[in-house]
């Protein structure tokens, strides 16, 4: 708060600055210093016309050459250097600047073309007078078209190279977005007394949100639901990064609770600090129906038991990728015939309506309850029907 109060309180002294130091100089002045540095510029070039050209140029030739190079340096040191420097001052102040620059360079560089050729200008005075003029609205139109060019030039290319970026980037997205579906599970492994389902909608092209089926043995499935900080192409490369440490590690030996500590450790040594994955993991087995899971900072599971809807509390421990070394615990649940388990994560529960409420894990109870005989598709169906809502 004391940093934004100092910021406040720094900037009007700074504005103001500016003003002062312009009104410390008196117009005239300011007018004669910016004419002297335009005759100067004007004499230097009119100076390397007449030694450049020789005595082999007639006296009108070399006038006509030096007005050329007066209007074209005008023109192109105007647009070029002095108007993108003077950009950001009020248009009615800008484009008076710029009729001054321009009549400035054209009509002091023309007295000081006029100085090297005095014999042949007193003898058509009103002539040379004529062509200034013409000179000076000539460098006034290109100069200030010029400009003008200069400046849709810049903003088409900066278009152009931010649609190429913009289409580079969305290509990306759609392959690693290919990449992510190749990941979720083609087949859903088959118990005689477990049916699995899961469906994985990602709120953008690419998520991170990421589910897994692991075929253990005949009676044993392993369940993993993941939810990895972040968005894009780097929360893709994550969920990869974990879906192959998770199966590289699962064998029907494996523990949730070691399995994740392995996934934790791994994570934390191969990412950044700032990215990390809630996950819920868990092990099935037909021999007692027993659901053996750990939580690593996700949202619980919610179990439908006769209509009842209650959440699958454990402690577990922190998500994984934060903390090398972590340690998570295991629990337990023995599920009974009839009973319906949903793992999801929070681009479900967090997903906001058109009035800004949060779907939540109440209104998801509700569905889940209404519709626990269903087959498991079609409560995954009715659960985005009503999202959608």
């Amino acid at each position: 708060m004391t940093s934004l109060e100092q910021t406040a309180a720094l900037t009007p002294l700074e504005a103001g600055a500016a003003p002062r130091l312009t009104r410390s100089l008196p117009q005239g002045r300011f007018a004669l210093l910016w004419a002297l540095i335009w005759a100067a510029v004007g004499l230097a070039a009119a100076i390397g016309i007449t030694i450049g050209t020789g005595a082999d140029f007639g006296p009108a030739l070399r006038i006509s050459l030096m007005f050329a190079e007066v209007v074209g340096f005008a023109s192109l040191v105007s647009a070029r250097v002095v108007f993108p420097r003077l950009a950001n001052l009020p248009y009615v102040l800008f484009l008076a600047l710029q009729v001054l620059t321009l009549l400035s360079v054209t009509v002091f560089g023309s007295i000081a073309v006029a100085w090297t050729q005095l014999l042949f200008v007193a003898a058509s005075l009103t002539t040379w007078v004529l062509i200034i003029l013409i000179n000076a609205a000539a460098a006034i139109v290109v100069g200030i078209g010029l400009y003008t060019y200069d400046s849709m030039r810049r903003q088409i290319e900066e278009q152009f190279r931010e649609l190429r970026h913009k289409e580079v980037l969305e290509r990306q997205l759609r392959i690693a977005r290919e990449v992510q579906q190749q990941l979720l599970p083609r087949e859903t492994p088959q118990l005689a007394d477990l049916e699995m389902h899961g469906k994985c909608v990602p709120a953008r092209d690419v998520g991170g949100d990421y589910f897994d089926f692991l075929p253990v043995s005949d009676g044993r499935v392993g369940l993993v639901v993941a939810d990895v900080s972040g968005k894009g192409v780097p929360a893709a490369l994550l969920v990869a990064g974990i879906q192959a440490s998770v199966r590289s590690r699962c064998d029907m030996h494996a523990r949730p609770g070691e399995l994740k500590t392995r996934v934790n450790d791994i994570l934390y040594r191969s990412s950044s600090s700032s990215r990390y994955a809630t996950a819920v993991l868990g092990f099935y087995d037909s021999d007692g129906r027993v659901f053996r899971y750990c939580n690593a900072g996700h949202h619980p599971p919610l179990r439908v038991r006769g209509g009842e809807v209650g959440p699958l509390e454990a402690e577990g421990g922190f998500p994984l990728g934060m903390f090398e070394g972590a340690e998570y615990t295991e629990s337990q649940t023995r599920l009974q015939a009839g009973d319906l388990l949903a793992l999801y994560t929070d681009g479900l529960v967090e997903a906001p309506n058109a009035d800004g409420e949060e779907f939540g894990e109440e209104r998801l109870g509700r569905v889940l309850s209404r519709d626990a005989g269903l087959p498991l598709d079609r409560i995954c169906d009715h659960v985005l029907d009503e999202l959608a809502k």
